[in-house]
């Protein structure tokens, strides 16, 4: 029997169902295995969005069988011949993405812990799926402040968490860490909810959060804490629309002079880079993928501004980005 007679056998065979429904960056998810980092909420009112189904790792073997993926590579990451996307990152899950994005099939490996299976998975198989739904999520840590939202964008290491745990602290409210889902409508961006949680290291925990740290770590690859910030308000299903987006930019860039804060508004080209540079998924990069990207940076250009923030990263300065940031809201 050849591997995709095999594969489609092992489908038919493996039970299904998703008897667990939750609400999670706007999106209806079932499955049929529960995720304690999202509250269910059967009457999510939607029709599902993505499907989960956990399977045995052997089971995704057949499939991707003399697969080339880069095996020095944190992420392995390979389009299979049907347009679906296999995904592994070593010691936490492997899964593969169905073309249109609707339905996942994940193995959580032996050597991850819960937390962060789930905080993986609801990273970046979630963003794969949107990019394959032909969504557009962004890597981005946002919070509710001065009556709407802001989006913090830019690499690893640029400081997002640090800032937003910064504003936590003086009152803002997290809505998603690690990944935006900004949808548009009437004629405004919106930021969508996801899990209430922020990883941080040690150091910007216990400074800034320390009554927030929760047991365990996102994943071994980061080793970052992962810290559940208070959320009097409770409903986190409404989507907030967003004030303005700040690029933080690159940790290696040039440090800006002693003490100064500054912000400048992007426009034109480098719009354009910052927002490609903070996409997800960001190893599909096919020619489809590249306009739909141009297609979505053209839009935010009208609808929203899009800030570059450069300051020394300094505790002591974090007010004065803070005060910075509201300014801007405040304008806007």
């Amino acid at each position: 029997m050849n591997a995709v007679a095999k594969s489609s056998q092992q489908r038919r065979t493996l039970p299904g169902g998703g008897s667990h429904r939750r609400l999670v960056y706007g999106l209806a998810l079932e499955s049929d295995f529960p995720l304690a980092s999202v509250g269910e909420t059967p009457d999510v009112g939607a029709e599902t969005a993505i499907r989960l189904r956990l399977v045995p790792s052997e089971y995704l073997q057949p499939r991707v069988e003399g697969l080339e993926i880069d095996s020095e590579d944190w992420i392995r990451h390979a389009a299979l011949g049907d347009g679906s996307v296999y995904m592994k990152i070593k010691g936490i899950f492997e899964a593969i993405v169905a073309a249109d994005g609707r339905s996942v099939d994940c193995a959580r490996l032996a050597e991850a812990d819960q937390g962060s299976f789930e905080a993986n998975l609801l990273n970046f198989v979630l963003s794969t799926a949107l990019t394959q739904q032909g969504e557009e999520p962004l890597h981005a840590t946002v919070l509710a402040l001065e009556g709407g939202a802001v989006a913090l964008l830019g690499p690893s290491g640029a400081g997002k968490s640090t800032l937003a745990a910064f504003l936590i602290g003086q009152g803002a409210r997290l809505v998603t860490d690690d990944m935006l889902r900004l949808t548009f409508a009437d004629g405004r961006g919106h930021a969508h909810y996801g899990p209430n949680r922020l990883k941080l290291l040690d150091e910007a925990a216990q400074r800034l959060l320390p009554g927030s740290i929760a047991a365990g770590y996102f994943n071994a690859l980061s080793g970052k804490l992962m810290v559940q910030p208070d959320d009097a308000v409770g409903s986190r299903r409404t989507p907030l629309p967003l004030a303005a987006l700040f690029w933080l930019g690159d940790p290696t860039d040039e440090a800006p002079a002693a003490n100064a804060v500054s912000a400048a508004r992007l426009g034109g080209l480098e719009l354009m880079r910052v927002l490609t540079s903070s996409a997800m998924n960001i190893r599909d990069h096919t020619p489809q993928r590249l306009a739909r990207q141009l297609r979505f940076a053209e839009r935010v250009a009208q609808t929203l501004p899009v800030h570059a923030l450069a300051y020394p990263r300094d505790y002591e300065l974090l007010g004065r980005v803070a005060d910075e940031i509201r300014s801007i809201v405040r304008a806007s």
